[in-house]
């Protein structure tokens, strides 16, 4: 039997700094909190959201997923009514089952098997991490979840201990994303920016940062410091941050997926 496959381009994704729960044995970036929020945000405005908007975020949702949590993904996105042939151009469905353009999960005839799923991202997956993934599904998922979600995952990242970072696309400028920096701690003095970094095609539109997210030297206040970063191409922009309090290093990641990242493009019948 042949399977319609779409092929990628390299990607770099999108990484927030959070405490990374892996199940090495599962194969997948588990969920915590803050990001059960978003998803299911995401999973009530499936059936009224964009149908590109949405698969380029499931796309990256499969891709951090296990094969049951495949399974699971996909039955959300068909429970919704939106899109019941949802995965034909994945290759984990197969047209047919009711002759009326509905489609049928491999596993249904028995051929989508937990191994067809791994070769699957084996082939689509392999250039992003299982936590990449899962982060670039969170980034993607902000353009389509309500602003009352958003602020809600926001809220819940807020409350994370220590240094964290985060992207949120900036919906009234599309060439704009602003660039979440939030210190958390129970203390008197303040960390200090030792470092910063953001790669060629972003612009720090805080002062005259610049390259940099923050100019060397600069004092973290408690609470979130939102920074407007202006993408000068469709590339993936990564961003880091290295801030030293009371002579410990603290220090967050971030990578944002570019618009070619988990799309589908070119497609192609494997053998």
């Amino acid at each position: 039997m042949k399977y319609l496959k779409y092929q990628t381009s390299p990607t770099i994704v999108m990484a927030f700094i959070l405490p990374v729960f892996y199940a090495a044995s599962a194969g997948a970036f588990v969920e915590n909190s803050c990001q059960q929020t978003l998803v299911e945000g995401f999973y009530d405005e499936y059936a009224r959201s964009n149908a590109q908007l949405r698969d380029h975020a499931m796309y990256a949702k499969l891709c951090s997923s296990n094969f049951q949590q495949a399974r699971q993904t996909i039955s959300r996105a068909q429970r919704s009514g939106a899109d019941r042939s949802f995965g034909v151009s994945y290759g984990l469905f197969s047209q047919g089952g009711n002759g009326k353009g509905q489609s049928r999960m491999y596993s249904s005839s028995g051929s989508f098997s937990e191994d067809r799923f791994n070769q699957w991202k084996s082939a689509y997956c392999s250039k992003n991490s299982l936590a990449d993934s899962s982060r670039a599904a969170e980034f993607l998922m902000q353009k389509i979840v309500p602003p009352s979600v958003t602020s809600a995952w926001s809220a819940c990242m807020r409350k994370r201990e220590g240094l964290t970072c985060w992207a949120t696309p900036n919906m009234s400028q599309n060439e704009e994303i602003l660039l979440n920096v939030n210190w958390a701690k129970n203390s008197s003095t303040q960390p200090q920016v030792q470092h910063s970094f953001l790669t060629r095609g972003a612009v720090s539109k805080f002062g005259d940062a610049a390259r940099q997210i923050l100019p060397v030297g600069y004092q973290l206040n408690i609470g979130i410091l939102q920074i407007p970063i202006a993408k000068e191409t469709d590339k993936a922009i990564v961003a880091s941050l290295q801030a030293n309090h009371e002579g410990v290093e603290h220090g967050c990641n971030v990578f944002i997926p570019g618009e070619r990242d988990f799309a589908l493009t070119t497609p192609f019948v494997a053998q």
